[in-house]
């Protein structure tokens, strides 16, 4: 769940980071004065989970190096990830929970 959730964090962090430096965006200045992973809860980043593709590339691969067997894994924080920049709410560690243990029900 740990190491999940600090990716979660990353990825949140480098998306913002990259939405800082996407040129010609009005109130661009506003966005340094939040901490990189807050930015998607001010500032709609992406209105689709397919919009996220640009912000989110290579976010996950220390995470499969940690949790390499875990495809699932990363599957359910990617979603979750997606879900909370395109809906602009803040991570919550009681609902990435509920995600990984969706994830992780076996499948019949």
């Amino acid at each position: 769940m740990l190491a999940t959730e600090v990716g979660v964090l990353r990825a949140l962090e480098l998306a913002g980071k990259r939405a800082r430096h996407t040129g010609g965006r009005p109130g661009r200045g506003e966005l340094y004065k939040l901490t990189a992973w807050e930015v998607h809860t001010h500032h709609r980043l992406a209105g689709t989970h397919e919009q996220c593709d640009r912000l989110l590339i290579g976010v996950w691969d220390l995470l499969r190096m940690v949790l390499p067997d875990q495809p699932r894994i990363i599957e359910a924080a990617d979603w979750y990830t997606r879900q909370l920049i395109v809906t602009g709410q803040p991570h919550r560690a009681t609902e990435l929970r509920r995600v990984l243990a969706v994830a992780c029900e076996p499948h019949s």
